[in-house]
């Protein structure tokens, strides 16, 4: 009886904990119904579709942009996700802005006779990796989404074409792709917001919506907040999408050579700046990493020896390796395993570096992936030295290199900073400058790995200082509202990283929604939406570059 009362009093005092701790959620739902109160109508005739994205300060900003232009369409708001289980708290946050979810695998079902028969043709059918790659639906790509899906899921290094896993892949993502066609063509979507564009989830949905002619926004949230339209630009292949991330890389030179001689001149020295400091050791929260690895103990990483050396920077195999809009190979998997066969026949002294990102401990599975990979390549190939994933890069730049390898790692301007010739192996955010080499044929590559202590590259420093405010600096803030809608004292606090996942953090966000800054807010909606900012980069591609 007395085991009975303990465990009784331990439940209720969890339910008190965990509702205590979700009271801030609830307030803030009941806050958005407050102050969106017409986004709660069912009876507008078109959409403003958003994803779901399990993300509080998104949930927050996203809210007022999906309000604004639901209002300004006189459309409703729906959001959307096919892939995992839909978190029940984030489905009740977004519905409590108005986003009711409209549109998931539940849809699927007047599709399954179709996807299950497709998908079983189309996996019987496939004789190599590129036609996984270069699969189509009614004229739609949606290969290079399956491979990556298929990786990622299952934490591959390589597609087995064997394998009735990848079959199921291909089941999903027909489900997704008739599903998403068969809601466009029931609901006049006036504007998307997506939550990313890779995998099948969200990047077969954003294709269709782009074919649509729906325009395909981002909310960046952070210490600059802003909103990025994404275009569809050109691409190597036949089909023409927007493009990874929606950050127009390959038009940096022309986007700089806009501005004024004396942007030129700011942008020059802050790139320049950043960079030295980096490449000093210092951590640069701009380049995305936990950490930095151009911190040195003064000892040799590479052997001491007259051969001269080689580098080469791995990827993460199960993260999206078309991740950019080409690539010589259909994952990193068969691109190292090719420069390695090569390298083997050269004289040089090759190493291999894993990506950082694998020593996360927060991500075992993918790390045992990478692992695993790491394990049959030094195996073989035992000619080649293989060195720890946090090695410094500061104390390998100090001890020499010949040349440095990689498929489009940041490493590529970094490493070309110190002098050192950088060789990619597919699109990467450097592709419109001249201080990599960016191999275009398989035959190329191969010339490139014998010739790797004599590369035809010309290094100039301030190509790559441009590129580093371009990639890091300019476009954020040029299209940077002059308002955020989280009060930017938040950022400052030194447990930011952890508060913004906890419900506590939506009471500080409501906090500072005082008049002055929700006015200025709307103020900057209506600028971006009437037509100023909102045409600035597709202006940008088509006129002044």
């Amino acid at each position: 009886m007395i085991g009975l009362v303990e465990r009784t009093r331990q439940r209720v005092s969890h339910f008190v904990k965990k509702w205590e701790k979700e009271a801030p959620a609830r307030r803030f739902m009941a806050w958005c119904r407050r102050k969106w109160p017409h986004a709660q109508s069912e009876k507008r005739d078109s959409v403003v579709l958003l994803g779901l994205f399990d993300s509080n300060p998104s949930i927050f900003c996203t809210a007022y942009v999906a309000n604004f232009l639901a209002e300004k369409y006189h459309s409703r708001i729906e959001s959307y996700q096919f892939i995992g289980r839909v978190n029940p708290t984030v489905r009740k946050l977004y519905e409590s802005f108005g986003a009711r979810f409209g549109l998931g695998m539940g849809d699927a079902v007047p599709h399954e006779a179709r996807a299950q028969a497709e998908a079983a043709q189309i996996f019987a059918g496939l004789k190599s990796k590129w036609d996984v790659m270069k699969l189509t639906v009614d004229g739609v790509l949606i290969g290079d989404q399956v491979y990556d899906s298929y990786l990622r899921f299952y934490n591959e290094a390589t597609v087995r074409l064997d394998d009735p896993r990848l079959r199921e892949v291909l089941v999903q993502a027909l489900r997704i792709f008739y599903t998403t066609r068969d809601y466009l063509a029931r609901n006049r979507v006036t504007a998307f917001f997506a939550d990313d564009f890779s995998y099948i989830n969200s990047g077969i949905v954003t294709r269709l919506v782009h074919l649509a002619g729906v325009p395909i926004y981002m909310v960046l949230f952070g210490k600059i907040f802003w909103i990025l339209r994404a275009e569809a630009f050109p691409t190597e292949t036949s089909h023409s999408y927007p493009a990874p991330a929606v950050i127009p890389y390959f038009h940096y030179p022309r986007m700089f050579a806009a501005l004024s001689a004396e942007q030129q001149a700011a942008g020059i020295a802050r790139g320049k700046t950043a960079l030295e400091e980096r490449l000093a050791g210092k951590f640069c929260p701009l380049v995305r990493m936990a950490g930095t690895t151009y911190t040195s103990s003064g000892e040799r990483v590479l052997d001491d020896g007259p051969e001269p050396r080689v580098l080469v920077m791995m990827h993460d195999f199960v993260d999206s390796p078309h991740g950019y809009r080409e690539m010589l190979f259909p994952d990193f998997y068969e691109w190292i395993v090719f420069l390695l066969e090569h390298a083997e026949k050269t004289p040089f002294r090759w190493y291999v570096k894993p990506h950082p990102c694998t020593t996360d401990p927060s991500r075992a599975a993918m790390n045992a992936a990478n692992d695993r990979v790491v394990a049959e390549l030094k195996a073989r190939f035992p000619k080649v030295t293989f060195l720890p994933a946090n090695a410094s890069n500061r104390q390998i730049l100090d001890d020499g290199l010949a040349a440095m390898f990689t498929v489009h790692g940041t490493s590529g301007h970094e490493y070309a900073y110190r002098g050192v010739p950088v060789v990619n192996c597919g699109d990467n955010p450097h592709i419109a400058y001249n201080f990599n080499l960016h191999a275009r044929t398989h035959e190329q590559y191969a010339q490139w790995i014998r010739e790797a202590d004599r590369l035809p590259v010309q290094i100039e420093e301030e190509a790559i200082e441009q590129f580093f405010f371009m990639h890091y600096f300019h476009l954020a803030e040029s299209l940077a509202a002059p308002v955020n809608p989280i009060d930017e004292r938040l950022f400052a606090q030194p447990d930011w990283g952890t508060r913004q996942t906890q419900p506590a953090i939506f009471d500080d966000f409501m906090a500072g929604a005082t008049p002055d800054r929700e006015h200025a807010v709307a103020k900057y909606l209506e600028q971006y939406f009437g037509g100023h900012v909102t045409t600035q980069l597709s202006t940008q591609n088509s006129e002044s570059l």
